[in-house]
């Protein structure tokens, strides 16, 4: 794959539409500063992909288009198209492009709103198939293809991490990451997609477990409910024959307690009262027991506190003893311990005397030693400042003189540059003027056009307006419609639940018998209900239903042998009763009219027959019901007419009243259990009426929906028109708004050009004024420098001749220090010493005290114990004397006591038995009170319970259980499965021998009703719902196994793609390296170089870092390379790279610029040797480099702004020899000199010019 062509239009500076064909070999590009040459190479870059506006020395993607110069007008895009020969069938496959072409074009265009397209050959793409088409192949935005002089520093001093890129471009694994990128994208979409099929699983699971649970209930709930109502009726009478029965036995035994209760009552008040008179006697016994012993206990406490006394003052003697003792021995202890202490004070009060005289006679010393050390450090500080202040006038000397120097350098170069800037004022000026006259006169022609256009922006802004006001009242038409036909489609929802609510109910015959229901449902031969075959106007209703009263549910047959077959069936199935018409029977068999159905009715009462519909089928059994009834408007006027009949007819009232012909009245309201039939008629007509009004309704709702239609036909085709009016707006606002922006920007540029040439005029006259104040300046500073010089000189002969004397008074300062330093050791110790035997003193002269008081105090305390034996000896005389007499008193008090106590005894044994007997007698009156409390109790349960059993069956069945009748039930329990009930006749139960367990039945009424509760609330539609659950679980099963497959499968390609790319990177990495450390040495003759991978546990992550020492330096890092220095090493590295994976093409972009002539040879050497494996595009001012190319373009700016192209082809000196001599093969004109010349001149042809030049 090479590069063929590149052709640019719009992109930065190439305004017009600019190609550049490219051959083989090398193609050089030149022209100088600031013409466009690197727009080329920024071209290239962009269309490969580059994304990043600052690497397009931009800020943002609209600056690469071009913005208009003081004559052209701004771009609205740009466009670049790279074409590349001979391009690898595998490549065009990555990019999903057509394995027919072996070359290709990739165009990318971006417009000024910020919009971007990609192709490849004219076929729309995206960046990914242009970026996966030069994945690999080393060509690419980030790749070694395009090097510029930024892309140095950029690549050696970046981040390790960074310099990957173009290691792995080279070792092609950009490719295979960039599909570890995609499927770790996918693998994690993949991860969220099992959390979310998981999630639903769970719920979808959850909701099954429910659903399924819920449908099962729904099935059993009407088979529980059913069997639980016919035991629990059942068991409740049962229960309430017993309840009656108790009720009246615990009534006769309350009768017998109240007799017993009332005569036990007057027996126990006797007996109280003999009880009362006994206790009267026995409280003054006790009376006088409690005196006597009283004053036993005050003598007997009397006698023991007198022991106590005796006893404390026994202890208090042989504790006084002990202590006397203690005294004695404690005395002589503190007379020896004081001598001692004594004799220890005298000797150190000696010793402190001598080591204070010797302490007085170093302090002394000391001082002279310390007075010494201070005259020696005023000296040392005196001769410092002296040196201080002599340094600091050298150094001001120094510093004064480097200043002027330099300020004379300065204005030297000053007044050179002043004449230079000077003469370039001077033209600058003159083209100024003639620019500001061109552009006032394009400002004046932009201002005109600017006016038009805003009129023609005011006429589609009228439109625009008219047009959205038209919608806004069309869309409130619309609203309207749409409310009005939702109101529809709710009133039809409405009228057609409601039908579909009476059609269930007549379809189920709601309000029929159980046994006319059982014969309609599962009998054959029926012809249906006589309510089904009738209809009758609503205002007559009442009455006829009220005249055909249970008549209205007869089940009708054709033949009586179908009536026999169904009443058999009802009967041994005991599904209740009905009644049956047999048609064919009605039809032969009727009855003529009586007489009195044949006279005409008076002009009030109607026939029944004449307001009922029918078919013909059942006229006969209707005139034979109701042909002698007739209807009327009220009782009185049945009364009437019944009177007028002669009672041979029945009269029924519009609103339901009976009179038969017996005269009868029936009438009121009904019974409102839900099962009688007078809503039958009624409902039937509602049926048919809310047909029509659907039928109304859906007509109603069918014309909205075409009006609504309407409007939003008319709805599209107004915004449609008012979006291309906008559109149309829009364009000529910005038209508008760009021409304004013209203007201001031709405003911009004129106030900018008056600035500037304003600029000019005060830099001429500043640098005039520069220029002379610069020559003052420098005959000032000459004589200011001589002066300085000789003063720099005489300080610093100063300085030296300080210095020596200082080292002296230091070494003088040091030996006095010295001196101190022993005579403070010697002071201390001594001084210490002193202190220590001082501290030793006080201690002493307190202990001699303290044992002096100790021994006087203890004599005191001996003397006081001698007084305290004295005083408790005669108090326990006294003690013992008291202790006799209260004794003998007590033995008295004693004797009378117990003579009361025998008295009291006695009389305590004639009050026990009677209060026995009141006992007994209140006990047997207790038992009676609760015997009857209890029967009272149980009554009033029995009552309660036989009401709460007839309230709660009423209202739970909404049965009645007085009309109950009691069945006998047997139950029988299988081993596995629920019991099995069956009702069977009194006699069959006799015949069998036994009876209802009626406890069985208890047991199973509870089980069934904890059955039904556990059940909790039936959902009616649980079936359907756990279908749709079960389905969507089985889907969403299929989708998380699918999704658990494609997790493996992307997992098994990342391990597969990261194995194969570790592999790739360290051989191309071990390759590079060796080539790099050999170029290296090569293009800097010597030296070393290596490439290191950072520390990292993966290969595939580590950064690179570069290690690059020149020959006789040892660098720490790569960024203190010089300029030139650091492009040899990328040089080095480039090739490197190029002798593991050359690059089809490669751009360098004045690469060359900041190397020495020894370098540019280097270089070229270098880069002829891949001249065969790689073509090479290079922007460059180097002679040298010229002088390798095949081709050579020259970029112009004949127009200020505008980049354009001249193309010279170089052709070998053998090809252009004909008879001239060898001197005149490699002209000096045509060589260095004319391309000198062709970069520094302006450029003025476009024509190609053709040079011959020897290689």
């Amino acid at each position: 794959m090479y590069l063929k062509n590149l052709t640019v239009l719009g992109f930065k500076s190439f305004a017009d539409k600019t190609s550049l064909n490219f051959l083989p070999g090398v193609t050089a590009i030149v022209g100088p500063n600031g013409c466009g040459k690197s727009n080329v190479s920024d071209a290239i870059r962009w269309v490969l992909g580059e994304q990043s506006a600052k690497a397009l020395r931009g800020k943002e993607m609209a600056d690469v288009i071009f913005n208009g110069t003081d004559k052209r007008k701004p771009l609205g895009l740009a466009e670049v198209s790279l074409t590349l020969g001979d391009v690898d069938d595998e490549q065009l496959r990555a990019a999903g492009v057509d394995i027919g072409y072996n070359e290709i074009t990739v165009t990318r265009r971006v417009f000024r709103d910020g919009g971007s397209e990609y192709f490849i050959n004219k076929t729309p793409c995206r960046l990914k198939d242009i970026q996966q088409l030069f994945m690999g192949t080393g060509v690419g935005r980030t790749s070694y293809s395009i090097m510029a002089q930024g892309n140095i520093t950029q690549l050696l001093s970046s981040k390790p991490e960074d310099r990957r890129i173009v290691f792995e471009e080279a070792a092609g694994i950009t490719r295979f990451k960039a599909q570890k990128k995609e499927a770790l994208r996918k693998l994690e979409y993949t991860e969220q997609n099992l959390l979310r099929v998981g999630d639903l699983i769970r719920e979808v699971k959850r909701q099954i477990g429910s659903l399924q649970r819920q449908a099962g209930k729904a099935r059993r709930y009407k088979q529980l409910m059913t069997e639980l109502q016919h035991l629990d009726t059942q068991l409740a009478r049962h229960q309430f024959d017993i309840l009656h029965t108790e009720i009246s036995d615990r009534r006769t035994r309350m009768e017998e307690l109240r007799n017993s209760i009332d005569q036990g009552k007057t027996d126990i008040l006797q007996t109280e009262d003999e009880v009362l008179q006994l206790r009267e006697r026995l409280g003054e016994l006790e009376h006088q027991i409690s005196e006597s012993q009283q004053q036993g206990m005050e003598l007997k406490s009397q006698i023991e506190r007198q022991e106590n006394r005796a006893q404390f003052n026994q202890q208090r003697l042989r504790e006084i003893e002990t202590q006397h003792a203690g005294a004695l021995a404690e005395i002589t202890q503190c007379d020896e311990r004081r001598l001692a202490a004594e004799q220890e004070l005298e000797s150190v009060k000696a010793r402190i005397e001598e080591s204070a005289a010797k302490v007085d006679q170093q302090r002394a010393q000391l001082e002279e030693k310390r007075e010494a050390l201070r005259q020696v450090d005023q000296e040392l500080i005196q001769r410092q400042d002296e040196l201080r202040k002599a340094q600091s006038e050298a150094f001001g000397a120094a510093q004064n003189l480097t200043r002027l120097r330099n300020e004379l350098t300065a204005l030297e170069l000053q007044k050179r540059g002043n004449v230079v800037r000077l003469e370039k004022l001077s033209a600058e000026k003159i083209q100024l003027e003639e620019e500001r006259t061109r552009l006032e006169a394009r400002l004046g022609e932009f201002t005109a056009l600017v006016e038009t256009e805003t009129l023609n922006v005011q006429t589609r802004r009228g439109t625009v307006e008219e047009r959205q006001q038209r919608l806004r009242a069309l869309q409130g038409e619309l609203s309207q419609a749409s409310t009005a036909l939702d109101q529809l489609l709710r009133e039809q929802a409405e009228k057609r639940s409601r039908r579909q609510v009476l059609v269930d109910l007549d379809t189920a015959h709601e309000g029929f018998g159980e046994g006319t229901l059982a014969a309609l449902k599962g009998a054959g031969g029926v012809l249906g209900s006589l309510a089904d075959k009738i209809r009758v106007p609503n205002e007559y209703v009442p009455a006829v239903e009220a005249a055909l009263g249970h008549n209205l549910q007869l089940v009708l047959t054709e033949q009586p042998e179908a009536a026999e077959q169904i009443l058999a069936d009802l009967r041994t199935n005991k599904r209740g009763k009905a009644s049956i018409a047999a048609l064919g029977l009605c039809a032969t068999g009727m009855p003529p009219l009586s007489g009195a159905a044949a006279v005409s009715p008076t002009s009030g009462p109607t026939s029944a027959l004449d307001v009922i519909e029918s078919d013909d089928s059942v006229r006969p059994l209707l005139a034979s019901l109701l042909g002698d009834t007739r209807i009327v408007d009220d009782l009185a006027a049945a009364t009437a007419a019944h009177r007028t009949s002669g009672g041979r007819l029945d009269f029924v009232t519009r609103t339901g009243e009976l009179l038969n012909r017996h005269g009868v009245f029936t009438g009121g309201h009904a019974n409102g259990n839900g099962k009688g039939s007078a809503s039958i008629l009624a409902r039937k007509n509602q049926i048919d009426a809310l047909n029509a009004e659907v039928a109304a309704l859906q007509a109603r709702g069918e014309e909205a929906s075409r009006a609504k239609g309407a409007l939003q036909s008319e709805q599209t085709e107004l915004q449609a028109s008012l979006q291309d009016a906008q559109t149309e707006l829009r364009q000529q606002e910005v038209a508008v708004a760009t021409r304004r922006g013209e203007v201001t920007a031709l405003q911009q540029s004129h106030r900018s050009l008056g600035q500037k040439i304003e600029t000019v005029v005060y830099e001429v006259q500043s640098l005039a004024e520069q220029d002379r104040e610069g020559n003052e300046k420098r005959t000032a500073l000459g004589q200011r420098i001589a002066d300085l010089e000789q003063l720099d000189r005489t300080a610093q002969e100063r300085v030296a001749e300080l210095n020596t004397g200082l080292d002296a008074q230091r070494s003088a300062r040091e030996a006095a220090n010295t001196t101190l330093t022993e005579a403070k050791v010697a002071f201390a110790a001594d001084e210490q010493l002193l202190a220590s035997l001082r501290r030793q003193q006080p201690p002493l002269e307190q202990r001699i005290h303290e044992l002096t008081h100790q021994a006087a105090q203890r004599r005191r305390e001996s003397e006081e114990c001698l007084s305290r034996k004295a005083h408790s000896e005669a108090e326990i005389a006294d003690s013992r004397t008291q202790i006799e007499r209260l004794q003998h008193e007590r033995e008295q008090v004693n004797a009378h006591t117990a003579l009361l106590a025998g008295q009291r005894d006695e009389q305590q044994g004639v009050i026990s038995g009677r209060e026995e007997q009141l006992r007994t007698q209140r006990h047997a009156l207790a038992e009676q009170q609760q015997q009857r409390s209890s029967v009272e109790v149980e009554l009033a349960q029995k009552e309660m319970a036989a009401v709460n059993l007839r309230e709660r069956i009423q209202e739970k069945y909404h049965v009645n259980l007085d009309d109950v009748r009691s069945e006998c039930i047997t139950i029988t329990y299988a081993d596995e499965g629920p019991a099995r009930v069956q009702t069977v006749s009194a006699e069959e139960m006799e015949q069998a021998g036994v009876a209802t367990d009626w406890k069985a039945v208890a047991e199973q009424v509870a089980a069934l009703q904890k059955r039904i509760d556990e059940m909790g609330p039936v959902n009616v539609v649980a079936i359907e719902e756990y279908e749709e659950a079960e389905e969507r679980y089985n889907f969403l099963t299929r989708q998380n196994d699918d999704l658990v497959n494609a997790k493996a499968e992307l997992l098994e390609v990342l391990n597969r793609i990261n194995t194969q790319t570790k592999e790739m990177f360290v051989t191309t990495f071990n390759q590079i390296r060796e080539n790099f450390q050999g170029l290296f040495v090569e293009i800097f003759g010597g030296g070393k170089a290596d490439l290191l991978l950072a520390e990292s546990e993966d290969v595939l992550e580590s950064g690179i870092d570069i290690v690059a020492r020149p020959p006789g330096k040892q660098l720490q890092s790569i960024s203190l390379l010089s300029g030139g220095e650091q492009t040899m090493t990328a040089v080095a590295l480039l090739f490197a790279i190029y002798q593991v994976k050359p690059s089809p093409f490669c751009v360098l972009d004045e690469l060359d610029a900041p190397l020495d002539e020894s370098n540019i040879n280097r270089f070229v050497r270098v880069l002829k040797r891949f001249l065969e494996q790689s073509q090479f595009i290079i922007i460059t001012h180097n002679k040298r480099t010229i002088g390798m190319a095949d081709v050579l373009y020259g970029v112009t700016m004949q127009e200020h702004g505008v980049s354009r192209i001249v193309s010279v082809k170089f052709h070998k000196a053998e090809e252009q020899i004909t008879d001239h001599q060898p001197k005149d093969l490699v002209p000096k004109a045509q060589g260095q000199d004319q391309l000198e010349a062709m970069e520094d001149s302006p450029h003025t042809r476009e024509e190609t010019l053709e040079i011959a030049m020897a290689k």
